[in-house]
């Protein structure tokens, strides 16, 4: 589930940075996928029949964190709409890794969003290591997406860095959540909510400083599914992180958006660069480094 997530995540950046393209901007564009991920949600909810169930539990349990943790994923989705179309999904997704691979580490070494700290191990740390390793190769390469100037290519790199990293502290809020309450969907219904208040704020200020003048809609449908994807990637991670931790999960993540992410690049007009398969094949080495140990214990799951 983990990985297949992550599957999503390659597919939602490339609909909203072609929907992003196409007329409607950056900012529009992850607008209408955070109001898209809180409408599904909220299907999801009434479908399982636990309309009332849920609203009993937010008004009785609920804290201001479950909403706000939100937050955190709008640096991804407004990150990847506008570095995609710049250098390619593989490469947008590899720059995201870096930051996720930082933040995973640390957060699980403090326990956040887990019954335990998990120690920082030799393994853990040298998983990391090749994940960075991998970003490294990644970025050796001339970019995928078109002519860029040295200064752009590093902006945005250090733009999907930050944002890989912050959307660690999502995953770990979320995780809290399905702790408290067992049910992931939820999580998804409370972080989509406090995000799609949060990007309202961000579109209300673009529009008054003119933003947003020239924002056109595409005809096309498929453009439109970033939020129902995003909705299935935070109920899908808010549900593994508990079983995973944030570094196992992280990395469990990445390995299926880099290889989804291939495989778009593969098929794309920019075309697939060799340096990405090799990042890809290092970013799915250090998730064996980890997955691989949990499996071969018989401890409790959250120990490495």
């Amino acid at each position: 589930m983990a990985a297949g997530s992550g599957a999503v995540i390659a597919f939602q950046g490339r609909v909203n940075g072609d929907l992003a393209v196409a007329g409607t901007g950056v900012v529009v564009s992850g607008w209408l996928s955070y109001v898209g991920t809180l409408a599904a949600s909220a299907l999801v909810i009434v479908l399982r029949g636990r309309a009332r169930t849920v609203t009993r539990l937010i008004r009785q349990r609920a804290q201001w964190w479950w909403f706000a943790v939100g937050l955190c994923g709008i640096p991804i989705v407004l990150a990847m709409a506008s570095g995609i179309p710049l250098v390619g999904v593989a490469v947008a997704s590899v720059c995201a890794v870096a930051g996720q691979t930082v933040a995973g580490l640390t957060l699980d070494a403090r326990g956040v969003g887990l019954p335990a700290a998990i120690r920082l191990s030799r393994r853990r740390v040298l998983a990391g290591a090749v994940a960075l390793v991998g970003l490294g190769v990644a970025v050796l390469g001339p970019s995928g997406g078109g002519e860029l100037t040295a200064a752009v290519g590093v902006a945005v790199g250090i733009a999907l860095f930050l944002a890989g990293a912050i959307l660690c502290v999502q995953q770990a809020g979320n995780g809290r959540v399905v702790a408290a309450t067992g049910d992931p969907v939820l999580a998804g219904l409370t972080s989509s909510a406090g995000g799609t208040v949060g990007i309202t704020l961000v579109l209300a200020v673009a529009g008054l400083a003119g933003g947003l003048d020239g924002v056109t809609f595409p005809p096309q449908w498929w453009l439109y599914l970033g939020g129902p994807l995003g909705a299935v990637i935070t109920i899908a991670a808010a549900w593994a992180v508990r079983r995973l931790g944030t570094f196992v999960l992280t990395l469990t993540v990445i390995s299926g958006q880099m290889l989804t992410a291939l495989l778009l690049d593969l098929f794309s007009a920019g075309g697939l660069r060799v340096t990405a398969i090799l990042a890809t094949l290092a970013v799915a080495v250090s998730a064996a480094l980890v997955v691989e140990r949990r499996r071969a214990t018989s401890g409790p799951l959250l120990r490495d």
